[in-house]
This record gives C-alpha cells, structure tokens and sequence, in this order.
C-alpha cells in the first residue's frame, strides 16, 4: 500500500492511451496514486498553444472520481500543499489528479526549451547552473536571515523546531554554530524502493460448467465466446471492451450476464477501445477488446506492443520495479476474418489483417476454424500471462472438427488426416480448414489419398516436416497467404536449396502475386472467383498429380 506517482503532459493526453487509462482508472478504488499533468498548453510544432486545448480538464476528470487540484506549477507552494494534501488526506478510494499550469520552457533555460530533444551546448549549461545556483544562494539567505531573527526561546523557538522539522522531511539540515544557523544542505539519502508485488494472472473458474457442444451440430463462434465468458467471468479478473460490433464477437452478452460494470462498449472509437483495454491490462486485468479484423488500429497495437515489451524487459531485470504477473494480458478478438463478411466487401472482409500485423512484434496470431478449438484456445488463455493474442473468430456458424477433451498450444498445427499413401496433404487455417476436409473426401472418390493440417498458429517444425516429406502441398488459404508467407521465410531460413515444384499456394493475392482487397459476394461465390471451393481444390490435385 505505497504510494504511486506519475507525471504526463496535457500533449501526451491527446495520444489516448494515458487518457484513457486515467480515466479508467478512475473507476477503481486506488487512492494511492497520484498524476501530475504537466498543462504547459503546449506542442511539439507549436509550444505556445494545443492545436486541441483540453478545455475543462478539471471538470473532465472530476467526472470521472478524481480527486483534482488546479495549481499554478511556476510556484513551490501550491505544488507542495497538493502533494501533502494527497500523501496526508484521508483514504476514500479516490486517485488525485494534480493539474500543473506553467508554460514550456517556464524556470530553466527560458525560451530555449520550448522545443523537443533539443542539443544544449555547454556554454548554455554552465550559464543555467549559475543562474539556479544564485536563486538557490538567494533562497538559503532569505531564510537564514528568517530563522536568525527568531528567538530561540518561548513562541519564537518553537517556529524554528518547526523549521527544523520541515526541514528533515525535506531531507535538508539547517547548520547551527553558536545558535546561529550557517547554512542549508542536503541530506543525502537512499531512496526507498519496493518491487511490484507478483501477481497471479491464472483465471480460475469451474471447467464443468463450460459448454459440452455435440460434434453433429454448428456452432457460431460468438455463441461459443458467450457461453464460455459466462464461465470466465466468474473471475472478477476478466473484462471485455467492445466497439459498436459487440454481438459478433459474444464477448459483452457473456461477461455482462455476470458483471455489466465488466462488459464495456465504447460504440465506434476501435482505437479508444484499444487503449482502455491496455489500461485494464495494466490494472491486471485477463482483458479481451473485440472488432472487425479491419478494424484494429496498427499504430495503437504497435504502441501497446512497445509498452508490453518494455514490462516484460523491467520484469526481467534484477533490480526492475515490476514482478513476474505484471505485463499485459490483452487478447484482440478479430471477427469477420478471411471470406467472413460475404456483403459487406472490402472496407469490412479481414484478408489482409494477419500480414499487416504479423510485424508487430510480440503479437501471437491465431486463425480458429473450429467451435472446440476456439473454448480451447480460450482456457489456454485463461491460464494467464500469455501476452497479446490476436484471435480470429468465424462469424458464420461452423461444425465441430475437434473434441471436447482437444488440448491448444500456440506455435502448434495440427494433423486431421494423414496416410502413408498420402500424395498431397492441404494446410489451411479458420473456415479454410473445413474446405480442405471436403475436398479431401472429394478426392478420395478418385482414388487419391491426402492428407489435412489445421495450421491455426504457425508450426515451424510441423511446416519443415511437410516439406521433407516429398508430398505434393498445397496451402489454401482465404486471405492474401499468411502461412504461405511464414512458410517461405522459413524454408529460406532453413534449407540451402528449396524445391519449388512441390508446393501450391492458392489464396486472395492478385494473378502477380500482389496483395488485394475483396469486393462483395456470397460465400461460395467468394470461394469460387479465388479456386478456393473444395471441388476446385480436388481438381487441382488431380490434374497435377495427373501430369506427373
């Protein structure tokens, strides 16, 4: 139960993520923290005013539980008042909020700081030290000349048994030689530190009462995420933001049924839902934020990725204020992927999603093709500290591939077929997978045997199997070819000679190889224009199995 304080500018507001943080922090019962907001009412390319103000930032914040002070930041005073005012008051599970009106630049090196990473030269440096040196020469005699001219009995010696005390909390010594004080230094002395205690990010519910579904039914994955969240949010650890797209994913229905004050929808704001769902992640939340898959902001998922990467990196230091439990547990769930939104076209259908953000580092990215798999994936999830997932979701109903006792592991595939006599075997991922199934099964009527893999995180060891089998692969993929590209890095990583005749790639890029996006259609029409229908796979095999 220490005390926490952070410093921001009203700048650094407008990015979104300390914003929403504070603010939803704010619903939390934590009175030990206590933010500074730097209100210099400026910016980088314009230091003397916001090109987006803050009006009313104190209103704002208030709204929200803070406990606010506005002080004038160019004076000791008030700053110092707030700050006791916050360390002495008593507890009512407020955070403070300390808004600090100055200007850039105000108190130290004048004008000169008004822009970012500026170069100081030395003679600038050496002209600034003198001139605090003198206001701190000026501020010593002041109060020399104060304490001096009191009497050191009745009244008048008790005022400077105060100051003495003020003083040693400010880790300062007064000087006395013949009851005269001399001089004012610094005490020097260790600062107190305290790590992070560990937190325990596994989620603990009953996994009997998680939904049974019957291998003869089709299940919608939102139905699914709902039935489990019922279970998962028995945990007060678990929430869930949604955008305006909440009933795709399931997620509000479920936790919602539990907890409402845990189910949040912040209608069409894709990156402000992105930022609250880092500040829950921070707060030590199991967090799950869902959309479109289009609809996920690179730069925010960039950003909290950095955050996420500079946790793990203070975790493990020796001497780094966080413990193990405390990086951040945030799973995007990604509906509509691959040829999902049918009419909805190319601003809504997620085939280009995978690649864009497969070069965010730290980010696993899974494609479900399954109802199992999916509650699967999700107690693998709950078992905490796995970090930011991106989990695409089928929005159409789908039938059940795997059973109730089927185990996830991310960086795994998955055989659903496979026979000595195999001549080819089909990868694929999401709905993709249930296509390669039939269209095996359309084979086997020619006498061909194949084999299936369910690739829905990528298996590097699986992959490089594939390709030393000799066999005939075909990666059939709904979207501009995320396997396929993982598959390429990988063999060139790993062989010195790669055979190109034995693998087929058959996805949304354009006739060049080139990524594109998809226009409207029906699901088997979509199937159809990029050669993706299970009879067209089947042919496919058959004519080159044929000509060899």
């Amino acid at each position: 139960n220490f005390d926490v304080f952070c410093l921001t500018g009203d700048g650094e507001l407008q990015e979104g993520s300390i914003w929403e943080a504070m603010m939803f922090s704010g619903h939390k019962k934590i009175d030990n923290l206590c933010v500074l907001v730097d209100k210099n009412s400026g910016q980088l390319d314009d230091p003397k005013q916001l090109i987006f103000p803050m009006l009313d930032l104190e209103k704002k914040c208030m709204s929200f539980g803070w406990r606010v002070f506005n002080v004038d930041s160019t004076q000791y005073g008030p700053v110092l008042e707030a700050l006791q005012t916050f360390k002495f008051r008593p507890r009512d599970g407020r955070p403070t909020l300390i808004i600090c009106r100055t200007r850039k630049g105000y108190g130290a090196f004048s004008s000169f700081m008004i822009n970012h990473k500026v170069v100081i030269p030395d003679t600038l440096t050496e002209q600034e030290i003198a001139q605090q040196e003198r206001r701190r020469e000026d501020r010593i005699s002041g109060f020399l000349d104060f304490y001096n001219e009191l009497d050191s009995k009745g009244d008048e010696g008790a005022i400077r048994e105060k100051l003495n005390t003020l003083a040693k909390e400010m880790n300062l010594e007064v000087v006395v030689t013949d009851d005269e004080a001399r001089d004012v230094k610094p005490c020097v002395v260790s600062p107190k530190i305290k790590r992070a205690p560990r937190r325990s990010k596994k989620i603990q519910y009953d996994a009997s009462q998680l939904p049974k579904l019957d291998r003869l039914k089709e299940y919608s994955a939102s139905s699914v995420v709902t039935m489990a969240m019922k279970v998962f949010a028995q945990d007060s650890k678990v929430i869930s933001i949604d955008a305006d797209l909440g009933t795709t994913s399931g997620l509000e229905a479920g936790v919602g049924y539990v907890d409402m004050s845990r189910a949040l929808n912040v209608g069409v704001a894709e990156a402000n839902m992105m930022c609250i769902a880092e500040a829950c992640a921070v707060l030590g939340y199991n967090t799950w934020a869902s959309t479109f898959c289009p609809f996920f902001d690179w730069r925010v998922l960039r950003r909290i990725a950095i955050g996420y990467q500079e946790r793990i990196e203070t975790i493990q230091m020796k001497d780094g204020w966080l413990s193990d439990g405390h990086g951040l547990d945030i799973t995007f769930l990604a509906t509509a992927p691959n040829l999902e939104t049918k009419t909805n076209g190319a601003t809504h259908m997620g085939n280009d999603d995978i690649q864009v953000f497969d070069g965010i580092a730290h980010l696993k990215i899974i494609d479900i093709s399954c109802p199992n798999q999916l509650l699967a994936a999700m107690k693998w999830i709950a078992e905490g500290n796995r970090g930011l997932v991106y989990m695409r979701i089928m929005r159409a109903p789908s039938g059940v591939i795997y059973d109730h006792e089927f185990q996830f592991d991310f960086g795994k595939g998955y055989i659903l077929k496979e026979s000595s006599d195999d001549r080819a075997v089909l990868v694929s991922s999401g709905r993709g997978v249930h296509e390669a199934l039939a269209a095996a099964k359309e084979l086997e009527k020619s006498g061909i045997v194949a084999g299936v893999v369910d690739m829905p995180s990528i298996d590097e060891r699986l992959l490089l199997d594939l390709y030393d089998s000799g066999k005939l692969i075909v990666i059939a993929e709904q979207n501009n070819g995320y396997i396929w590209s993982e598959y390429r890095k990988l063999l060139v990583k790993s062989k010195k000679t790669i055979d190109t005749s034995r693998t087929i790639a058959i996805n949304t890029l354009d006739n060049n190889g080139r990524p594109q996006f998809i226009h409207s259609a029906t699901y088997s029409q979509l199937l159809s224009r990029f050669g993706l229908a299970p009879s067209q796979l089947a042919e496919m095999i058959r004519q080159i199995i044929k000509d060899k």
